[in-house]
């Protein structure tokens, strides 16, 4: 891409101004051409209801481990496993309003069938009416954002602490050194009922990311109107 086009899409994006235009990279755009567009997907996840019971738990196999006592942490390993529980969400299609970022997804090499893969860059609108959570999230690696500052999103949108503790504390193996996946914020913030997420400044990329841009999870392929 060269830079006259680069400069050309962000004096466009700031005319129109943000969540008018976003961009989406595919390894392979026929797989959208033959569902006729973005198509609802759901995926499951484990998450652990009553998170006081599993926590006390692996504090017991820790203590049974340290004991040399095997019978004890196998019981404990089973049980702890019976807390496990699993439900299904909707999983979120990722947009983001900066180009550069999303032609970093449109790798042909990432396709099933590389070898006959069709990648491409798509640009899109999205319907923004409805309940949008805004996570202000500058220099944060996207694919594991600072916890905390997630967790002040939700209270600056109207939900209580406790609350958000509470579904915090139900994702222990997903929430780890007090970094929080993308995933996982989608996961919550559908139960919070946002129909939105849109993650700003974010370092973002299929590498990795060293590009700021505004990372938009969109819940409901219906939002999504495809421009090119």
């Amino acid at each position: 891409m060269n830079i006259i086009k680069i400069i050309k899409e962000e004096v466009n994006n700031f005319v129109l101004g943000e969540g008018k235009t976003w961009y989406h990279g595919t390894p392979d755009v026929r797989d959208l051409n033959r569902s006729g567009g973005f198509v609802p997907k759901t995926d499951t996840t484990d998450y652990f209801p009553e998170y006081e019971k599993w926590n006390q738990v692996q504090a017991d196999m820790q203590q049974a481990r340290a004991q040399g006592d095997e019978d004890r942490y196998f019981e404990l390993l089973d049980l702890a496993g019976s807390l496990r529980k699993s439900f299904t969400y909707k999983k979120p299609i990722f947009f983001t309003d900066n180009s550069r970022v999303a032609s970093t997804y449109a790798d042909d090499r990432r396709a099933s069938n590389y070898q006959e893969a069709e990648p491409k860059l798509l640009k899109a609108e999205i319907d923004d009416k409805g309940n949008t959570l805004k996570i202000p999230a500058r220099g944060q690696r996207f694919r594991a954002i600072d916890a905390d500052i997630v967790k002040k999103a939700f209270i600056n949108h109207g939900i209580p602490e406790k609350e958000i503790d509470h579904y915090y504390n139900m994702f222990p193996t997903w929430i780890r050194n007090n970094k929080i996946s993308a995933e996982t914020i989608a996961i919550i913030a559908q139960q919070l009922g946002f129909d939105l997420v849109d993650v700003e400044g974010v370092l973002d990329s299929y590498e990795g990311g060293s590009i700021e841009s505004t990372v938009r999870m969109v819940f409901d392929p219906q939002r999504i109107k495809i421009i090119s």
